[in-house]
């Protein structure tokens, strides 16, 4: 739940900023950055697909959260189109990788008769940090382009806070 709510909270934070972005930067189509994203998530899970399976859920997600702070992080200074088509792929690398991840840890970790109630918190920690994410990060812009980087910034810390959980994780339990 706490990583899963964490990584979410940006996909909120793309969600309700990245049409203005666009916008900023001169690209007249607001979809590019979802597609590019998409494109990167698809090309990682083809290539990276049982990645989890043989080096383990933990350390997957864990060169997750680092592609998504930097993500989030170029997104705070992108200045140039290169940037934001640099960040779109970071953050569609990272959701290639920790979707799934989660989803088979989440299952993992699990008691047999209640994977069902562990996969519906999951998704429920999903939802709740892209509603958290989207509206936070669109009560802070309130229109001042200025305040967007700091809705960046967040997230590349929140992405930074489950790393360091998933750290602690991988020292305190030797499993998984």
């Amino acid at each position: 739940f706490v990583v899963m709510f964490a990584v979410s909270f940006s996909s909120g934070v793309i969600l309700t900023l990245i049409p203005d972005v666009s916008k900023t930067l001169g690209i007249h189509n607001k979809g590019l950055f979802f597609t590019v994203y998409t494109i990167a998530s698809l090309v990682i899970r083809v290539f990276a697909s049982k990645s989890s399976d043989v080096y383990g859920r933990v350390p997957v997600m864990i060169v997750s959260s680092i592609l998504l702070a930097l993500g989030m992080g170029i997104l705070g200074v992108s200045q140039s189109v290169w940037s934001f088509w640099t960040a779109a792929i970071l953050f569609g690398f990272s959701w290639g990788l920790n979707t799934p991840t989660l989803t088979a840890w989440t299952i993992d970790l699990s008691h047999p008769d209640y994977r069902g109630r562990a996969l519906a918190t999951m998704y429920i920690a999903l939802e709740a940090g892209i509603g958290v994410g989207a509206w936070w990060s669109g009560w802070w812009y309130g229109g001042k382009l200025a305040n967007i980087p700091v809705a960046f910034y967040v997230s590349s810390v929140l992405a930074l806070a489950s790393l360091g959980y998933l750290v602690w994780w991988k020292r305190t339990h030797r499993t998984v």
